[in-house]
């Protein structure tokens, strides 16, 4: 029986890939950096262990996986969240195989304006982008792609922290803006989200669903998988030509006028798209994703108090929560205590919870001595 190490246990997926592995006669340990885990107690576990962030003291934070690797017995490391770059990075000095991609692929799509140059090589659509150093930059990214309003983001950024929408007036009359920063064409239409799994380019299951990001805070709530044929091979020539292997995740935006596929930024790990895998998939086989709808009821239930639109509402009528399980009713509620628990310390620093969840596996750096 193959033993599983899942780290990035705090990512809200965690339940649904434990029990896809499950479901193989895998036995499953956990692991994070916090004890913040709506599914540490699970009884689909063996254990939940905790480890020091990978982010604040990566040399011990590898000590500690392969210390778990060591007492455990574990075969195959699965990461899940942001961790996922300090194990590319010290792949090297893992005693156990780990299921992420070398760390010179994972930062050229990470970084969202390298990614962005690397997909329009490749010929695939990408909005017009400028990396802006000074007024003079901005001025003629604005002269040479007229337009209303623009993107503006940070290379780095995740929930879509750093991406603001901006009028051409406000850009240009605004002395408060900080220098440099990403600033591209606004490209309107319909947004797609993509999860892939995937082994030496070739694509094993691509899950598509719709974004509701601007419902929700800039974080999506609701996932309801759905078929898109055409985005599906795009995604896959992506995959193939980065020779890509294991999770890989694109936001894109359908263009209303033009009908093209516009690639935004790309996320190298595990998305709310590993809702819909099937568990063969971890076996390498191809498959179809699940076509259902799931939800994060409570964090649903928050964003409508906070900004209460009637079609948020009736949302919560469709979809299964994703810490539901019929025979493990106590992680539904675990959710509340965790999240509590994220909003205590978000309160408690100042921050966001969006930021707090990620502070201390997140990673920022573009040069890395490889």
């Amino acid at each position: 029986m193959q033993r599983i190490l899942i780290t990035g246990a705090r990512a809200p997926i965690s339940y649904e890939v434990v029990q896809q592995q499950v479901a193989l006669g895998r036995t499953v340990f956990l692991t994070d950096s916090t004890k913040k885990v709506s599914i540490k107690n699970s009884k689909f576990i063996e254990a939940f262990i905790l480890t020091t962030s990978p982010r604040f003291s990566t040399e011990e934070y590898i000590s500690d996986i392969n210390n778990i690797v060591t007492q455990y017995h574990i075969d195959l490391i699965i990461p899940l969240n942001e961790e996922s770059f300090y194990l590319s990075y010290m792949k090297d000095r893992l005693i156990a195989p780990v299921w992420v991609e070398d760390i010179s692929k994972m930062l050229s799509v990470h970084n969202k304006y390298n990614f962005t140059k690397l997909i329009d090589a490749m010929g695939f659509k990408v909005p017009d982008t400028k990396y802006v150093m000074n007024h003079d930059d901005l001025t003629t990214f604005m002269n040479n792609f007229p337009g209303d309003e623009y993107i503006v983001k940070q290379p780095y950024g995740r929930f879509g922290q750093s991406v603001r929408k901006l009028t051409r007036m406000s850009l240009e009359n605004d002395n408060m803006i900080e220098f440099p920063f990403m600033i591209q064409t606004l490209i309107k239409g319909t947004e797609w989200c993509s999860y892939s799994f995937a082994k030496d380019g070739k694509t094993l299951s691509t899950s598509l669903y719709l974004s509701n990001t601007h419902d929700s805070y800039n974080c999506s709530t609701h996932f309801t998988s759905e078929k898109n044929e055409e985005l599906q091979s795009i995604i896959e020539a992506v995959i193939q030509n980065l020779n890509w292997s294991y999770q890989i995740a694109f936001d894109v935006i359908k263009c209303e006028t033009t009908g093209d596929y516009y690639f935004i930024e790309c996320n190298p790990r595990a998305t709310n798209g590993a809702l819909f895998m099937q568990p063969y998939v971890w076996e390498l086989k191809c498959c179809e994703p699940k076509y259902e709808a799931r939800q994060l009821i409570f964090v649903s239930l928050y964003n409508f108090i906070m900004r209460p639109k009637k079609h948020n509402l009736e949302r919560l009528k469709y979809g299964k929560d994703i810490f539901w399980h019929p025979s493990e009713k106590s992680i539904f509620f675990e959710q509340i205590i965790s999240g509590a628990q994220w909003w205590f310390e978000a309160k408690s620093q100042k921050t966001t919870v969006n930021t707090i969840t990620t502070y201390d596996i997140e990673w920022n750096e573009d040069i890395v001595n490889l």
